[in-house]
């Protein structure tokens, strides 16, 4: 079973994201921010990374650099409500493999996980 990652602030929005991939199958674990998500990572091997760009504190951006300095292979798909173009291409440089606006259609998250993630 792939396991994927979820690192958002907005609980609502991760407890949703969790659901969707849980039903689909996937072993899923959530963190409230970057720190978070990196000791996660720490415990556990995740096949994909879903992140939102804005958060307070560190910024999807930090963990995508963090994961780079690491030599990390790990898929990160970002997601935001807002994020702009600069932004959007820093996260292109740093290997992201997608991005996503919110609100994200339950089929095309499943599709995406199931592309990076397998399943």
């Amino acid at each position: 079973m792939a396991s994927i990652l979820i690192a958002d602030d907005d609980q609502t929005y991760r407890d949703s994201i969790q659901k969707v991939l849980e039903r689909a199958g996937y072993c899923v674990e959530s963190a409230p921010d970057v720190d978070s998500a990196l000791l996660a990572l720490r415990a556990m091997r995740f096949d994909l990374i879903v992140c939102d760009f804005r958060m307070p504190g560190k910024t999807g951006i930090d963990l995508l650099e963090e994961l780079r300095r690491q030599k990390s292979m790990v898929p990160v798909l970002m997601i935001s409500a807002c994020a702009d173009a600069i932004t959007e291409a820093r996260a292109m440089e740093l290997g992201a493999v997608e991005l996503l606006r919110k609100p994200i259609k339950r089929q095309t998250l499943i599709e995406q996980a199931a592309r990076f993630a397998g399943g």
